[in-house]
């Protein structure tokens, strides 16, 4: 180690260290022992101790402190005071959106129950009314007054308070806010000034409430889709209609004992542990896992953020009294998926290690309560009155197959980890209470280790990224909007990594929070294996990579239906295919020479790069026209080279189709953005299928231009047509998003929102074929 060089950054010190320390391992085979003798060697390795205490030293002196006169691990006023004159800047010139994220940052680095915190959640509830997010301008309100906001000044969040409730059409609570308001401003000496100021305000609000009328509904809590069948009391958190199988051949296995229609839920699981991601996008609560939240932080560091106040006492209780020091010192960016290893620990520890199965000698070593965990029916342990922690435990790992460096630099990771706990929490102190045997110290802090190696291992083959929808305005004036999945963070779900994998799946993945829902993608007969897709995909990759990477990861040789076509093995070609010049078929590189794989006719590439190349300039130029009529004409020539050059199918011309789509949305010529996003449909149908999110994605742009052309042309003479294919095209979006998001999701929302807006529409001018537009059917076919 002294001999080579290392980065300054001490974060990037990490990888080389396992580098070097697993190479030095290399000689000796430990994939084949278990895990308790492999933390044995490592933790009580005097040199790898020294050489990780050292690192965690300074570890904590590069990151816990003031990094810049706007950044601290921990909590600083100096911070937060910066932060509030930044969103109050941004605030009077109407900025609110950048008002926001720096009052929430402000927020952030405040000290707890300070005056500086209850000051900058005051600034960002009035952040928070003018972006109509009401209901957590009403929680910022509440949680200033209840840290301390200045007495002399809280008329001002009463007032905040009412208005809130006014434009929720909450009438009794926006009048006893009102009311509040007046009692405590008239407790307050307030100037002449101040005291006609805050007249006024009661008067506007006053005349608002006036025009509430009725009292407005309280949100209504998601209401969660049932399994089918109900809940199967023998396999947790799965249907009666799919049973827990298992064989020789494939091992555990899900298999379908009643028949199944797209859509019917066969999973409904929350994780047994998880880790949010770090990411740029809107907070996610490290408890619940809920997305875009307004963000409450930890009350000790500036590095974690909760969706309120009980979900961050719950998380303190749970994990983050033993993590907040390593998020202090930005250990978790810098461990990566291990930090889920750790939480696995954490959160058995929390809920209580269970009794050995069997009736078993108690255990004296880490060895023997290790060994008797694994000591059970690997089936039998998914009934749902089994302690979870035997169904986490007893997930694969792999480590019989793996690579010796990769073993080892679990270990190393194992043991890190456990000189962490050790040394810089109380961890150790609480442990003991929660075993269900006596250890000596050693022996504890060795079965941890174990518990955190093994962990690793299993979430490396069993580890689940959970997905939100994120939505996105587009720059400019754009009509449409575009949205993208974000991966919010990685969970293990012990029931359904029961499922084995196939390149063509039949099931789709949702989540609401931190909750997984599973549904069919299409119908299953009885006695159908249930598959998920552990990532390659048939419709996205060539058979030959997506086994590479299934053996490089999960350690087998994929044989599923997909892999076993030998006809469609290049399917996925065609989506980068060029078009022949004679018929138009499909060219992809099949050797040196490129030849038509339907007549066979010669392709000469360097003709095609050569158009594809004047395409591309003049996309470029289309970019600097001032007009949008010359960057329409310029984009659309382009385009046309490209269908000259691209296969129909290609995926590089749908994108050259949905950017003119675009523009001509903007440009406001409707119909023509319509045909080509048809187009698009059609050919990711061909690709991904009619049930696909891409098809959803695109169904939901389609429907967007369609309503822009109707509000743009409301006494068109083909105005109730228009209305009939938006209904049409609206309601499959929605089926389509809800089979792929949830009804949960905000976008589903706005899409209902649309479609309630067209039937009016229709209603206004209904005739006998009215009818016709409704279509509950989620098996209709739409056809475009």
């Amino acid at each position: 180690m002294t001999s080579v060089s290392l980065s300054e950054d001490c974060a990037k010190q990490w990888e080389i260290m396992l580098l070097l320390l697993s190479s030095e391992e290399r000689k000796i085979d430990r994939s084949t022992e278990d895990e308790v003798d492999t933390m044995n060697y490592f933790y009580k390795n005097k040199g790898v101790r020294k050489i990780f205490l050292h690192w965690l030293q300074q570890m904590q002196k590069t990151y816990c402190r003031k990094t810049n006169e706007l950044d601290t691990a921990l909590k600083c006023d100096e911070i937060s005071l910066l932060w509030r004159q930044k969103g109050n800047d941004k605030f009077r010139t109407n900025l609110v959106e950048e008002s926001y994220k720096c009052y929430t940052n402000s927020v952030k680095y405040a000290k707890h129950n300070s005056l500086m915190y209850s000051l900058a959640l005051a600034n960002r509830s009035a952040a928070l009314l003018r972006m109509k997010r009401f209901q957590e301008c009403l929680s910022d309100v509440a949680l200033a007054i209840e840290h301390g906001y200045p007495l002399e000044q809280q008329h001002k969040l009463h007032l905040r308070r009412a208005d809130c409730h006014i434009e929720l059409q909450q009438r009794t609570e926006a009048r006893a806010s009102l009311d509040a308001a007046i009692q405590h401003a008239n407790s307050l000496k307030l100037s002449a000034t101040n005291a006609l100021e805050f007249e006024r305000h009661i008067k506007i609000l006053e005349k608002k409430l006036e025009l509430v009328k009725e009292e407005g509904c309280v949100n209504e809590s998601v209401v969660l889709p049932d399994w089918y069948l109900g809940p199967n009391p023998s396999f947790n958190a799965a249907s009666n209609a799919i049973e827990l199988r298992r064989n020789d051949a494939v091992g555990r296995h899900v298999v379908v004992r009643a028949s199944t229609r797209r859509g019917d839920v066969l999973f409904s699981e929350e994780p047994y542990a998880w880790v949010a991601l770090p990411t740029d996008s809107a907070a996610v609560c490290e408890m619940c896992c809920a997305g875009d939240v307004n963000p409450v932080p930890c009350s000790v560091c500036s590095r974690s953020a909760y969706c309120g106040e009980r979900c961050r006492a719950l998380a303190a209780l749970s994990f983050h009294r033993w993590e907040c020091a390593a998020a202090q010192f930005s250990l978790f960016p810098t461990i990566g998926i291990a930090h889920l290893a750790l939480r696995v620990l954490l959160i058995s520890a929390q809920n209580g290690f269970p009794a050995p199965p069997r009736r078993l000698p108690e255990a004296t070593t880490a060895a023997e309560l290790f060994r008797s965990y694994s000591q059970v029916d690997n089936t039998q342990i998914y009934k749902q009155d089994t302690p979870p922690f035997y169904r986490m435990f007893n997930l694969v790992t792999n480590f019989d197959k793996m690579n010796n460096t990769d073993y080892v630099q679990y270990a190393l990771t194992a043991t890190m980890l456990t000189l962490y706990l050790e040394n810089y929490t109380s961890f150790f102190e609480f442990l003991p209470s929660k075993l269900p045997c006596k250890l000596a110290d050693v022996e504890m802090k060795l079965f941890a280790a174990a518990v955190v190696l093994r962990s690793l291992g299993q979430l490396v083959c069993n580890g689940h990224a959970t997905l939100s929808l994120s939505t996105v305005e587009d720059d400019g004036n754009g009509r449409t909007v575009s949205e993208r999945e974000v991966r919010r963070a990685t969970a293990i779900y012990p029931s359904a990594a029961m499922m084995n994998h196939s390149c063509d799946p039949n099931i789709i993945n949702t989540f609401y929070n931190s909750r997984l829902i599973i549904r069919c993608s299409r119908e299953l007969a009885a006695g159908s294996e249930v598959f998920n897709c552990y990532g390659p995909h048939r419709a996205r990759e060539p058979t030959a990579q997506r086994r590479s990477q299934l053996r490089a990861q999960y350690m087998f040789a994929c044989d599923c239906t997909a892999c076993s076509d030998s006809d469609r093995k290049d399917f996925v070609l065609l989506f980068s295919a060029y078009a022949c010049q004679s018929c138009k078929g499909p060219v992809s590189w099949q050797g040196r020479r490129p030849r038509c794989q339907q007549c066979s006719a010669d392709f000469h590439p360097e003709r095609a790069l050569v158009q594809i190349d004047r395409a591309e300039e003049l996309a470029m130029q289309a970019e600097q026209m001032p007009s949008l009529e010359e960057r329409c004409e310029k984009m659309h020539a382009s385009y046309r080279l490209k269908q000259q050059v691209w296969h129909r199918h290609n995926s590089s011309l749908r994108v050259a189709a949905d950017k003119l789509a675009r523009l001509y949305a903007d440009l406001g010529e409707f119909s023509k953005s319509m045909e080509l996003i048809k187009q698009n449909i059609q050919s990711l149908e061909y690709q991904f299928g009619s049930f696909s999110v891409e098809v959803a994605h695109e169904l939901r742009k389609l429907s967007d231009v369609m309503l822009e052309r109707i509000l743009n042309a409301p006494q068109h003479l083909e105005h109730r047509e228009w209305c009939l294919e938006a209904h049409k095209i609206i309601k499959k979006a929605v089926q389509l998003m809800e089979l792929n998001y949830g009804s949960w999701e905000p976008l589903v929302a706005r899409l209902k929102e649309q479609e309630a807006y067209v039937a009016s529409l229709l209603a206004e001018s209904r005739t006998p074929d009215a009818a016709d537009c409704i279509h509950h059917n989620l098996h209709y076919n739409l056809k475009i």
